[in-house]
């Protein structure tokens, strides 16, 4: 059993093929991109719910912890690898508007967007909306790690 995370901390669960992320709210509540008829429905609205809704049947979850200041990605790879640099340069400059917010702010900017649709695997999903309520920044890991793979074999 898991020991409850602290107010606006970004908690993921895992979904077998994805993680699905949220923010954590005093009291046992998760903001997340959660479609209208449950975590099985795919079009999503920010929406807030219970913990139990979040996990989904799921036991387990993380806690998603973030630096004050994060590093700067090397973008001298190799010339040949001009995808790969452009790529890296896109990660550097989503750095310039990354704030690591507190738990309260956290939470006051995931309400803020509450009811918004939108939902895009790929530019609009559940993990960029719990990484800007916490940052400022809408970055996604799994996005990120799909990218880097095509930007390797592309290479």
């Amino acid at each position: 059993m898991n020991i409850l995370p602290e107010n606006g901390d970004v908690i993921s669960v895992d979904r077998g093929l994805y993680k699905h992320y949220g923010i954590y709210v005093k009291g046992g509540k998760v903001i997340h991109y959660t479609g209208a008829n449950g975590p099985d429905d795919f079009n999503g609205v920010v929406r807030e719910t219970t913990l139990d809704e979040f996990l989904n049947g799921s036991e387990n979850f993380s806690v998603c912890r973030f630096p004050k200041q994060p590093e700067r990605c090397d973008s001298s790879y190799d010339r040949k690898h001009i995808v790969f640099s452009i790529w890296q340069a896109i990660k550097n400059l989503k750095l310039k508007d990354y704030h690591l917010y507190s738990g309260d702010e956290t939470v006051r900017r995931a309400r803020s967007r509450l009811g918004e649709g939108g939902y895009n695997l790929a530019m609009n999903n559940c993990e960029h909306f719990a990484v800007w309520c916490k940052t400022g920044i809408k970055d996604s890991s799994q996005v990120n790690h799909v990218l880097d793979v095509i930007t390797y074999l592309l290479g």
